[in-house]
Parts: C-alpha cells; structure tokens; sequence
C-alpha cells in the first residue's frame, strides 16, 4: 500500500519531521515501511495547476501544430499570456503549467520567451515535459473540470514530496483501528 507523506501529517497533528525521519518512527513503532520515495521526479519544481481563461488568438504554424496564443490564471490570481501548440489547448481546462521560474526535468528553469513574435510566459505541460511519461503528441496532461486551478502541482509541494510504501496489510489494518484514523484514508 502506499501512502503519500501528506496523509500522515494529516494523521499527526504538527508533524514537523522530514518523510524519511517519519517514516523511521513509523518503523519504530512497529509499522513497517518498505520505503520512502519522491512523487515527483528529479526536476520537477514550482509546477501548478493552471487555467486557460481563453485562447486570445491563433499564431502561425509550427511543425504542423497550430500556435495558440492562451490566458492563463494561476497563483494567487496571476494570469499569463502563454503560446501552446497543443492540439487540445481549450478554454475552460485546467492543465499543469510551469510558470516562469519553475524547473521542468530536462528542460531547467522556465523563463519567458519569444514564440513567433510573441512573448510567452511559461509552459502549458505534457507527460513529457512534466517528466512523468512520454506522452507528448496528445497534448497537454488536462485535469477534471474541479481540480483546484492554482494548487501546486501533486509531488511537488513539502506535503506531497514522497510516497512511503508498506508492505503489510495486517499492520495497515491494525493501524486503521486507531480511533484517529483520519477518514481519507483508505481502510
């Protein structure tokens, strides 16, 4: 079974330990841990959810993909102007984006950048680009309609940085017996 670092702290009130230390006391009191590992992948920071507000204008073409020119809300109400070429760029949806300053694998620090004139200020992402698959040509990786736009993107916060993995299932149920067993975990 494998539990994100962010369900314990919402099982320990004030949990200030670093996910290998809580994964130590785990062990300690007697819950195995088979391992702790990250979400996310190496390079992968500042990453969000963002929302394209509205395809503001089509741009050229560029290797047979048609250039879009998005408004992008993300952060605490900031919007970007962003080129994407993404076949399934629409308004309305949530992706993941990279706004300048994030750090993609592969790619490095975000920064803004001039796309066929036009000034672009991050990066709608794909699989690829997040460095979590290879899928590209599909387009950007879209989130459902109520994923929270401006959340940091999953694996990349300090809450959600790493995974610990039990191997026992007798140990998780008799853990789930405990009166505080926060009830978003599973049982």
């Amino acid at each position: 079974m494998k539990i994100p670092y962010g369900w314990v702290r919402e099982f320990v009130d004030d949990l200030k330990l670093s996910p290998q230390d809580a994964a130590d006391r785990l062990v300690n009191a007697g819950i195995e841990v088979a391992s702790v590992t990250p979400l996310a992948p190496p390079g992968l920071r500042g990453a969000v959810i963002g929302e394209i507000e509205a395809i503001e204008r089509e741009l050229d073409e560029s290797r047979g993909h048609r250039l879009v020119l998005c408004r992008v809300r993300a952060g605490k109400g900031e919007r970007f102007s962003v080129v994407s070429g993404a076949p399934n760029t629409r308004a309305g949806a949530r992706a993941a984006f990279a706004p300048p300053g994030a750090t993609l694998p592969g790619l490095g620090v975000v920064a803004a950048k001039k796309i066929h004139g036009v000034e672009s200020q991050g990066i709608l992402c794909s699989e690829r680009e997040l460095g979590i698959g290879d899928e590209h040509e599909a387009g950007l990786l879209l989130l459902d309609g109520d994923a929270p736009w401006a959340a940091t993107w999953p694996g990349t916060s300090a809450s959600t940085t790493t995974c610990s993995r039990s191997r026992s299932r007798r140990t998780v149920r008799t853990v789930s017996r405990c009166s505080a067993w926060p009830a978003s975990w599973p049982r």
